[in-house]
Protein backbone atom coordinates (compact mmCIF):
# COMPACT_ATOMS: atom_id res chain seq x y z
CA UNK A 1 0.00 0.00 0.00
CA UNK A 2 3.05 2.30 0.42
CA UNK A 3 4.57 1.65 -2.57
CA UNK A 4 1.43 2.56 -4.29
CA UNK A 5 1.20 5.73 -2.67
CA UNK A 6 4.64 6.80 -2.66
CA UNK A 7 4.28 5.61 -7.10
CA UNK A 8 0.76 8.12 -6.76
CA UNK A 9 3.07 11.09 -5.17
CA UNK A 10 5.89 10.35 -7.74
CA UNK A 11 4.22 10.27 -10.95
CA UNK A 12 1.31 13.05 -9.97
CA UNK A 13 5.23 15.48 -9.32
CA UNK A 14 6.24 14.25 -12.48
CA UNK A 15 3.68 14.80 -14.71
CA UNK A 16 3.05 18.86 -12.44
CA UNK A 17 7.24 19.28 -14.14
CA UNK A 18 6.29 17.98 -17.38
CA UNK A 19 3.51 20.55 -17.75
CA UNK A 20 5.53 23.10 -16.34
CA UNK A 21 8.16 22.68 -18.47
CA UNK A 22 5.62 22.49 -21.64
CA UNK A 23 4.27 25.70 -20.70
CA UNK A 24 7.34 27.23 -20.53
CA UNK A 25 8.16 26.08 -24.25
CA UNK A 26 5.24 27.09 -25.36
CA UNK A 27 5.65 30.74 -23.60
CA UNK A 28 9.39 30.60 -25.34
CA UNK A 29 8.22 29.36 -28.96
CA UNK A 30 5.09 32.35 -28.73
CA UNK A 31 7.70 35.06 -28.09
CA UNK A 32 9.44 34.08 -31.09
CA UNK A 33 6.37 33.57 -33.30
CA UNK A 34 5.29 37.61 -31.85
CA UNK A 35 8.35 38.37 -32.72
CA UNK A 36 8.60 37.19 -36.41
CA UNK A 37 4.71 38.37 -37.00
CA UNK A 38 5.83 41.71 -36.01
CA UNK A 39 8.77 41.95 -38.15
CA UNK A 40 6.73 40.62 -41.07
CA UNK A 41 4.18 43.30 -40.50
CA UNK A 42 6.58 46.23 -40.27
CA UNK A 43 8.03 44.79 -43.63
CA UNK A 44 4.83 44.67 -45.28
CA UNK A 45 3.67 47.94 -44.41
CA UNK A 46 6.47 49.85 -45.52
CA UNK A 47 6.54 47.98 -48.95
CA UNK A 48 2.50 49.13 -48.70
CA UNK A 49 4.07 53.11 -48.24
CA UNK A 50 6.14 52.80 -51.06
CA UNK A 51 3.58 51.33 -53.47
CA UNK A 52 1.37 54.03 -52.46
CA UNK A 53 3.75 56.38 -53.05
CA UNK A 54 4.52 55.43 -56.17
CA UNK A 55 1.14 55.50 -56.92
CA UNK A 56 0.28 59.07 -56.02
CA UNK A 57 3.45 59.92 -57.88
CA UNK A 58 2.09 58.10 -60.83
CA UNK A 59 -0.90 59.90 -60.56
CA UNK A 60 0.25 63.41 -60.27
CA UNK A 61 3.16 62.74 -63.59
CA UNK A 62 -0.06 61.43 -65.65
CA UNK A 63 -2.68 64.21 -65.04
CA UNK A 64 0.03 67.45 -64.95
Amino acid sequence: MQDEETYMTLNTQLKKRSSIQTFQFKCQDCSVMSHRYKILLGISGGLNGILVLTLITLSLLDFS
